[in-house]
């Protein structure tokens, strides 16, 4: 998973892991995730399901436009169909 670095100020680390004893995260990442899900959702308006589908169709887009795709003849091929 990747990582993000961010700097904040004593008060608030500790109050961060406070909160993650508090409502029992395993650590503070976990309750850091969780913190950034509902933030997104909220800037979004978006559940998380339907953020997953977003970002699953907005992948497939890149994937695409990148050239990684198959033609409808080489579908074909690879689930060895008949025309």
């Amino acid at each position: 998973m990747p990582t993000i670095s961010v700097n904040v100020p004593e008060k608030m680390k500790d109050k961060i892991e406070e909160m993650s004893k508090e409502n029992m995260y395993s650590n503070t990442s976990e309750y850091i995730r969780a913190a950034l899900r509902k933030q997104i959702q909220q800037d979004t308006g978006l559940t998380p399901e339907e953020e997953r589908i977003v970002s699953e169709r907005m992948e497939k887009m890149e994937n695409r436009e990148e050239g990684d795709y198959l033609t409808l003849d080489e579908a074909r091929k690879k689930l060895d169909i008949d025309e």
